[in-house]
C-alpha cells in the first residue's frame, strides 16, 4: 500500500477542511433543504468512488481488507488507475471536531463493528441531497425526523415508540460522518492529479433538539435537526466539472425510495440481501451489462473469510447456498430482476423455483457455483430508462414459477397458512422479513396485503 503523500506534483497546495459553524439556538425548527422524492419514488444520486466506498464501508464492515498504515492507524485503501492513484479511509469516535483522531487497533474496529446497515441509508440520503446543491462542500444541508422517517418508511413501523425512533434516527444520521478520507487521484489525460487532504466525508455543523410540554409542563423530545456539508472531497466529484469527467466515476445513478425502505425492512434477518443492495446500486450503473461472478456477490454478502471457510466444511457449504438462494429471492420479491448464465449457472444449481426442481443439489455443486455467472439489474422504476432486456449482454429474465401477478391473498388466508405451518407470527416475521406488527395487521384485516408482500408470503409458503 503507497500511503499518503503530502502533495501530488501536479496540484496546487492541499484543500483545508471546512471549519464547523455551529447554528445560533432556535427554538423553531431550521427550515430544511432540499427536500427529495417530491417527484416520485427516485432522485439522482452521485454514483463516484467515494460514496460507493463509503456504503461498502458501512454495509460490509470488517469484512474489508482494513490494514495498518505507517502512522498506526486502521486504514481502508482503494486503488485508483492500477495503483497511480489511491482513497483512503480511516475511522473516528467522535463527530464534533473540524479535524478528528483516528482510531487504531482495537478501538477503531470497535467504531468499524458498530455500524449499522441502515446508517448506509443515511448515507445514500446525504448523498442525494449533496447531488441537488450546486456546491455541496459549502452549502449547508438541512434534514430533519420528519423527512428521514418518510425517506426510510420509520413512519410505517409501529413496533417502535417515537423515543426509539428518534434515537435510531440519531445514531444512523452520525454514523457516516465518523469516517475520514484522503484522496490522492492520478493525472488522466488533460485533466491535472489533485490531492484532498484527510477530512470528514459528512461535516455535522449542528444538531438541533426539538421539544414539547406534556399535560404536566414536563419536556418531551418531540424531533431532531441535522445541520451539514459534504466534505471538500465533493468539490472534485460533485461539482459540475466533476459530473461531466468520466474518469472520476461521476456518474449519476438513481436512488430509489423503495430501496431505502427495503434495507430497513429486511437488514436484521437478511442481512445479505441488505449488502447486495446497496452494492449494487453502484455496480449496477458502473456496470449495466457485466455478468456478476457469483463469489464475488456472495465476498460482498457475507465476507470472504465465511465464502472461503465454506469450502472445506461441507455443513457451512450447505449453510451459505441455502441462505444465498434466499437473499436472491429476496432481490426478486422487491423487484430486481435476475439473468442466470445459461452456461455458467444451469438450472440445477439454480434455486428452487427458479431452474431447479430437486430440493438436493449435485456433487461438487459449490464449486460450480462460486464460477457461475448472473445479470442482477434494478427494477425498470428505478432508473430514467429501462435496462436492456434482450441481447447477448443480457438474457430474458426468468421469473419464479407460481407467482401470482394478480394478488388475491386476504389476511384471513395468512393466519390459515401460518397456523397451518404451525408456526408463530414471530417466526414468519423472521422468514419473510416482514415486520411481526405488520403481519399482525394483516392478519387482523387492519392492513392490507400489499402485491409485493404477497409474493413474499406465498414463496415462503410454497417452499418451506
Amino acid at each position: 500500500m503507497t500511503y499518503p503523500t503530502p502533495q501530488n506534483p501536479d496540484s496546487g497546495p492541499n484543500e483545508a477542511s471546512p471549519k464547523p459553524v455551529s447554528p445560533p439556538p432556535s427554538k423553531e425548527r431550521p427550515r430544511t433543504n432540499p427536500d427529495l422524492f417530491t417527484e416520485g419514488g427516485t432522485v439522482p444520486v452521485n454514483s463516484s468512488l467515494p460514496l460507493w466506498e463509503a456504503s461498502n464501508i458501512l454495509t460490509q464492515r470488517r469484512h474489508l481488507p482494513w490494514v495498518m498504515d505507517p502512522d498506526g492507524k486502521l486504514c481502508y485503501t482503494r486503488d485508483v488507475n492500477e495503483g497511480q492513484g489511491a482513497i483512503y479511509f480511516w475511522v473516528a469516535e467522535n463527530t464534533e471536531d473540524e479535524h478528528p483522531a483516528t482510531l487504531a487497533g482495537a478501538a477503531a474496529l470497535a467504531v468499524i463493528d458498530n455500524f449499522d446497515i441502515r446508517a448506509a441509508c443515511m448515507h445514500l440520503i446525504y448523498a442525494a441531497h449533496a447531488t441537488q446543491v450546486e456546491r455541496p462542500w459549502e452549502e449547508e444541508i438541512v434534514i430533519d425526523d420528519r423527512q428521514i422517517e418518510a425517506y426510510l418508511g420509520l413512519q410505517k413501523r409501529t413496533d417502535k415508540s417515537r423515543k426509539e425512533k428518534l434515537a435510531l434516527i440519531e445514531e444512523i444520521a452520525k454514523q457516516p460522518c465518523k469516517i475520514t478520507t484522503y484522496i490522492s487521484w492520478p493525472k488522466q489525460g488533460r485533466r491535472k492529479g489533485f490531492t484532498v487532504e484527510e477530512g470528514r466525508l459528512w461535516h455535522i455543523l449542528g444538531t438541533r433538539y426539538h421539544y414539547q410540554q406534556d399535560l404536566f409542563g414536563n419536556k418531551e423530545l418531540s424531533g431532531i435537526s441535522f445541520i451539514l456539508k459534504a466534505g471538500l472531497w465533493a468539490k472534485y466529484f460533485l461539482s459540475e466539472d466533476g459530473s461531466q469527467d468520466q474518469n472520476l466515476s461521476a456518474q449519476q445513478s438513481t436512488l430509489s425510495k423503495a430501496l431505502l425502505e427495503s434495507v430497513m425492512s429486511i437488514w436484521q434477518h437478511r442481512e445479505g440481501a441488505a449488502r447486495l443492495m446497496v452494492w449494487l446500486l453502484f455496480k449496477t450503473q458502473t456496470a449495466k451489462k457485466q455478468a456478476l461472478s457469483v463469489q464475488t456477490l456472495m465476498e460482498v454478502a457475507y465476507g470472504p473469510a465465511k465464502v472461503e471457510a465454506a469450502k472445506n466444511d461441507l455443513q457451512l457449504r450447505k449453510k451459505l447456498a441455502n441462505t444465498w438462494d434466499e437473499d436472491l429471492f429476496t432481490l426478486h420479491d422487491r423487484g430486481w430482476k435476475l439473468h442466470f448464465d445459461p452456461a455458467l449457472y444451469p438450472p440445477e444449481i439454480q434455486p428452487v423455483g427458479f431452474g431447479r426442481t430437486d430440493t438436493r443439489r449435485p456433487r461438487g455443486f459449490f464449486e460450480t457455483l462460486l464460477t457461475a455467472q448472473l445479470w442482477i439489474s434494478p427494477p425498470d422504476d428505478w432508473v430514467a430508462q429501462p435496462l436492456p432486456s434482450e441481447g447477448p449482454d443480457a438474457p430474458s429474465e426468468i421469473s419464479v414459477g407460481g407467482s401470482d401477478p394478480n394478488p388475491t391473498l386476504t389476511g384471513d388466508e395468512v393466519k390459515a397458512l401460518r397456523l397451518e405451518k404451525g408456526w408463530s407470527q414471530r417466526k414468519l416475521a423472521v422468514l419473510t422479513g416482514l415486520s411481526q406488527g405488520l403481519i399482525s395487521m394483516m392478519e387482523n384485516n387492519s392492513r392490507s396485503v400489499t402485491p409485493d408482500n404477497e409474493l413474499i408470503l406465498r414463496r415462503v409458503f410454497d417452499y418451506m
